[in-house]
């Protein structure tokens, strides 16, 4: 059974909304798809320089500032050049990908559309931004993790403007980590258009902005310096080889902080608990970030009992000071037309659990009204 709705921001280049760059698409649920991956497993993933010769990145603006993130587009190009799309190596999320950027947004306990930015997610974004100059959202030195990232928008933000932050970025997909999550993050940090590298093209038109980043030009820069367009030039084809590329690749990790900074955790929600817990990592994050996660009631026991596990117990001190308030953060559509999640069902959960007090902190009107919750422990205010 699949179900549409008009709603979401998809990353296919047409721009509908000034704030964002992205366009509204037909978001697609398909529960006919069933996976042994329903409990997909925990793992941690090491920040990596995806091994492709370049990436695609488009702008998105907010306010005065820009981020960048990869296009589906070059995605579908990376999964066509490789040769391992055999059937027993390679996800159903990555086939789906490789043949049709269109295909079923969410398949359930298979892949969560995390390779789309959705509009609660740019909320997320716009409401960080508004409230960070605030003691008790206070983002650099902060503990930070994002729940179902996907492009990581809100992630980006936090590791560009707040250089003591460190950041930990979930995804129910590895996939989705390995080729959205990191490339973004690598865009907006060590392969950052803003770094003027010679080999990069940039593209502009009335709606959107595209930059081509020469990831060889940069591995080849790092390799030979100020050889790089002689070693160029004397090569008939210009390729590295494939230790060329993997020492360049740690080169260019080992020049920033970055892989120090962030984190990269896949796998069912239940199944990270169980992990944090066995690594003695309760209560450790000060700020949890999450949108567009709460559409199914099935999720709700597991996404709270994850945010009792992992968000950090309020400091009396440091709040009586109007210092920072461990919380979390929970953007998403007042109704999911044709799901059983909604804002309301989840505040109601959250209350019959009684351990966090939840409240509308921003909500965007309209006929499909968006809102932020968020929680803090009982009795911390």
């Amino acid at each position: 059974m699949s179900f549409k709705f008009n709603f979401g921001v998809s990353d296919d280049g047409e721009s509908t909304t000034a704030h964002n760059d992205c366009a509204a698409n037909t978001m697609c649920i398909d529960e006919d798809v069933q996976s042994a991956l329903s409990a997909a497993p925990c793992e941690i993933i090491p920040l990596a320089i995806p091994r492709v010769s370049s990436l695609v990145v488009d702008a998105i603006y907010y306010g005065q500032q820009r981020l960048w993130k990869r296009q589906i587009d070059d995605v579908q190009f990376q999964l066509a050049q490789q040769d391992s799309m055999d059937e027993n190596e390679s996800s159903l999320m990555r086939h789906a990908i490789a043949k049709d950027k269109n295909a079923s947004d969410v398949i359930k306990g298979v892949y969560e559309g995390g390779l789309k930015t959705w509009e609660c997610s740019i909320d997320l974004l716009s409401f960080l931004v508004e409230h960070q100059d605030e003691p008790h959202m206070a983002l650099n030195g902060a503990r930070v993790l994002e729940l179902g990232c996907g492009t990581g928008l809100p992630s980006l933000h936090i590791l560009k403007t707040a250089p003591g932050a460190h950041v930990c970025m979930q995804d129910y997909n590895r996939d989705v980590l390995e080729l959205v999550t990191m490339p973004n993050v690598l865009a907006n940090t060590v392969l950052s258009p803003a770094g003027g590298s010679m080999g990069d093209e940039m593209h502009a038109d009335d709606d959107t902005e595209t930059c081509e980043i020469d990831i060889d030009f940069r591995r080849t820069q790092v390799l030979f310096g100020a050889d790089t367009d002689k070693i160029i030039g004397e090569r008939e084809v210009p390729e590295l080889t494939p230790e060329e590329t993997r020492e360049a690749d740690l080169r260019l990790l080992d020049g920033t902080n970055i892989a120090s900074r962030c984190e990269f955790v896949a796998g069912d929600w239940a199944n990270i608990e169980e992990e944090l817990r066995r690594q003695g990592r309760e209560h450790s994050f000060d700020l949890v970030l999450t949108s567009e996660t709460i559409y199914d009631t099935d999720s709700y026991k597991r996404l709270h009992d994850l945010l009792v596990c992992v968000l950090a117990r309020p400091d009396v001190n440091a709040q009586a000071e109007g210092q920072r308030v461990p919380m979390v953060l929970v953007a998403a559509k007042s109704i999911y037309f044709g799901l059983s999640g909604s804002i309301l069902l989840f505040s109601q959960y959250v209350r019959s659990r009684g351990v966090f007090d939840s409240e509308c902190v921003w909500q965007s009107g309209g006929s499909m009204n968006r809102e932020i919750l968020r929680l803090t422990w009982i009795n911390s205010n």
